[in-house]
């Protein structure tokens, strides 16, 4: 598993309140939300350190095949991700031996390219993306969809396209967000299936602010159908003890 799915994962686990009789305590913000940075290879050498620490997961873009060492050491311990320019198998053999901990593909890409193991994929989807060709990206070994940004003001419309391409895929998205944005708009994002948001590197100022916005959130809050899983079983369900015949005596 690659260490961005394991932020996924964590992400996107619903929060669960404090049991017992004892005194609650205050509750520790978590990161519903993964804050991600895209960086092109002009941006790499200035922004490197400052991402370290505040973001979740660094994505670079443009970069020859020989510096993709050196840009990702200098990511330190984040997770980076490579947009590749020649999507085959190969390249993405070539980056996860570089060290990137996951690969962004278009539908372009090479069909072999999947098949590469022990690094992460991430594939870029439009929102014309049809039914049934989401349905087909749930077989795919995904950590998640990268998807445009959605427009302004953000709609109900809106919020149900995003919806319509988690549900389908069920797969989790990233989603490429203003620096401005604020917590009721991440909260929006996050019930409409975004796991994580995606800020331009030329913004990297706002990052800050971007994460508090995000720990701000409240907690995630279980699926409808996840909460039908804790329900009693129907009375049909449960065995009827047979009642026993009274011997009958001469």
């Amino acid at each position: 598993m690659s260490r961005l799915a394991d932020r996924i994962k964590r992400a996107a686990r619903p929060g669960s309140a404090p049991m017992g009789f004892g005194v609650a305590t205050e509750r520790r913000p978590s990161l519903t939300l993964l804050c991600l940075l895209r960086l092109d290879k002009e941006q790499v050498s200035k922004v490197g350190d400052a991402a370290a620490g505040v973001a979740d997961a660094v994505i670079i873009s443009g970069l020859d095949e020989d510096k993709l060492g050196q840009a990702i050491k200098k990511m330190g311990d984040l997770p980076v991700g490579l947009r590749l320019e020649s999507a085959e198998r190969a390249a993405v053999a070539s980056a996860r031996a570089a060290g990137a901990d996951f690969v962004l593909l278009d539908e372009g890409a090479s069909a072999e390219a999947v098949l590469e193991e022990g690094v992460g994929l991430v594939l870029s989807v439009g929102t014309d993306t049809g039914d049934t060709e989401l349905r087909v990206l749930a077989g795919l070994p995904l950590e998640a969809l990268e998807v445009p940004a959605v427009g302004e003001p953000l709609t109900l419309r809106g919020m149900l396209e995003l919806r319509r391409l988690s549900m389908f895929s069920q797969t989790p998205l990233l989603v490429e967000v203003q620096p401005d944005v604020g917590a009721s708009r991440l909260q929006a994002l996050r019930e409409a299936g975004a796991v994580g948001v995606i800020l331009d590197g030329k913004h990297t100022d706002k990052l800050t602010a971007l994460r508090e916005a995000v720990l701000s959130l409240p907690p995630r809050g279980r699926r409808r159908q996840e909460r039908a899983e804790a329900l009693l079983p129907p009375l049909a369900t449960v065995p009827v003890e047979e009642e026993e015949e009274e011997p009958e005596y001469p």
